[in-house]
């Protein structure tokens, strides 16, 4: 039934899919991953209420990261840190070699102002997983915001090793360098974030970088070429 709700899922058969995944829950209730995809399936069609649901039935019959990794989000966004925190509290302890947990504390910590904390939980993130390239990308955004310039480059150069196809470490690579001052650095980072996956918000950053450094002519080609593009998706 698995197979068939993914083969649904190719083809855009979006009710057919639905009913694979439910059909497959009958069966197998257990079936951590068969209840994430039905949620990201509930999300899409904007029954909001069902895929947090969906989220917590997977806390209750065992632990699923990504479904843990949703679950704040959603709690995050209407401002529920206390539940988005307690439940990243509980993965820490079910998920003793993930980072993920981690820096989303980190992440918790920093937007309510504890950089002490922030930082506690970056270092952990990374003493629990070094090879986390997401938790390099993040501990090097937060250092650089803390004006600790070389320490971010360490862990953003560090992030793109180990994350090299990623358009958004290239793109916070080209972010950190700014802020340290590397603006050639950092125009070349963005173009390579830009090739791997085109983003207006790069290509904004990349524009205002041009202007800085007196590329004028370049950069006010490149803005009249993004106007018409966001002008275009909006009609």
């Amino acid at each position: 039934m698995m197979d068939d709700a993914f083969e649904h899922l190719q083809k855009s058969e979006w009710t057919e899919a639905r009913r694979a995944f439910e059909s497959e829950l009958t069966a197998h209730p257990k079936n951590l991953e068969a209840r994430y995809n039905l949620a990201l399936l509930m999300a899409k069609a904007g029954h909001r209420e069902r895929e947090k649901e969906l989220y917590i039935e997977n806390m209750q019959k065992g632990w699923h990261l990504p479904s843990v990794v949703n679950l704040a989000a959603i709690y995050t966004a209407a401002g529920d840190i206390k539940a988005a925190r307690n439940l990243l509290k509980k993965a820490v302890k079910k998920f003793r070699y993930e980072a993920t947990p981690r820096y989303l504390l980190a992440e918790l910590d920093e937007k309510s102002g504890n950089t002490a904390g922030a930082a506690d939980w970056y270092e952990e993130a990374l003493k629990t997983d070094p090879l986390n390239g997401f938790a390099h990308i993040r501990y090097a955004r937060f250092l650089s915001a803390q004006k600790r310039h070389e320490e971010a480059l360490k862990h953003a150069e560090r992030a793109v090793a180990l994350l090299p196809d990623s358009a958004s470490a290239l793109a916070i690579l080209g972010d950190v360098q700014v802020a340290a001052g590397e603006d050639d650095e950092a125009l070349a980072s963005y173009q390579k974030s830009l090739a791997a996956r085109p983003d207006p918000r790069t290509r904004q950053r990349l524009i205002d970088l041009l202007h800085r450094n007196g590329e004028h002519e370049r950069a006010n080609r490149m803005q009249e070429a993004l106007d018409a593009w966001l002008k275009l998706q909006k009609s």
